[in-house]
């Protein structure tokens, strides 16, 4: 069973408060409502995806990240800015990178795709030509954040897609997961992009499920410094080979 993830480490020895985060966050309604609560929610989550990027990124600048989500009540406005910028049509949420701005259904779990969405804007603030896994990747894991019952922060597992990876995690593709590292343009969302999707988010909760965002965080620095994914995992890992047989080692085992 895949249980919650308590984000504790995401808590770091950061002192400025949730609230002065939470001033750079602009939600423009569009013919709908949200509580307060559920304000307060979005702009405290999205917080902690600040002072996660200025963790891995090794700054303070993050505070004043600007996020910008327009929400939309009623599908036919949310279709028309679907269509004006050319966003895909099955999707309840797009971010414009060349605005930065997010642009969001207000669905049921609207709240998980704003955090997606915010999530590019901080990231593109950071690390503007990340690659896609990257980018994605964490968008994936930042949608699952929530609070429990006593408040505390958690990741819920994204089970279908853990499921989906390690159906495939024997696969005899060898060069499977090398190749996909090298998906840095627009075909990451072609024929194959659930299971790129799939991978991203893989990647990502292998290091943070294994405690080992220290390992991400190196192989970032890489990624900004210029070398792609495979050298940096290459340089952090000894060899690709062991990067992939840990994440496979990860994965036979995940329950």
């Amino acid at each position: 069973m895949n249980k919650p993830l308590l984000l504790i480490f995401l808590i770091f020895a950061n002192l400025i408060s949730l609230s002065t985060y939470a001033q750079y966050v602009e939600i423009n309604l569009v013919n709908c409502k949200i509580s307060e609560t559920e304000q307060k929610k979005i702009e405290k989550l999205i917080a902690y995806e600040r002072m996660f990027c200025n963790e891995i990124f090794e700054t303070r600048e993050n505070i004043t990240a600007p996020v910008k989500i327009n929400l939309y009540g009623k599908s036919k406005d949310y279709r028309l800015a679907q269509k004006t910028y050319s966003a895909p049509i099955n999707s309840a949420g797009f971010y414009i990178a060349a605005i930065n701005e997010a642009f969001v259904y207000k669905s049921s779990d609207f709240i998980s795709v704003a955090l997606h969405e915010a999530s590019h804007s901080i990231f593109q603030f950071n690390f503007k030509k990340s690659p896609k896994w990257l980018n994605e990747g964490l968008a994936e894991f930042f949608e699952t954040l929530d609070f429990d019952s006593e408040g505390n922060l958690y990741s819920y597992p994204q089970s279908g897609r853990i499921k989906s990876i390690k159906a495939g995690i024997n696969s005899k593709d060898t060069e499977r997961l090398k190749n996909f590292f090298k998906i840095y343009s627009g075909s990451f969302y072609g024929h194959d992009v659930d299971d790129n999707y799939n991978t991203a988010y893989s990647v990502i909760y292998f290091f943070i499920k294994s405690k080992r965002t220290d390992l991400l965080k190196k192989i970032i620095k890489l990624n900004t410094q210029g070398y792609d994914t495979d050298k940096a995992i290459e340089l952090t890992f000894g060899s690709f080979d062991s990067f992939e047989e840990r994440y496979k080692l990860f994965y036979n085992y995940h329950k």
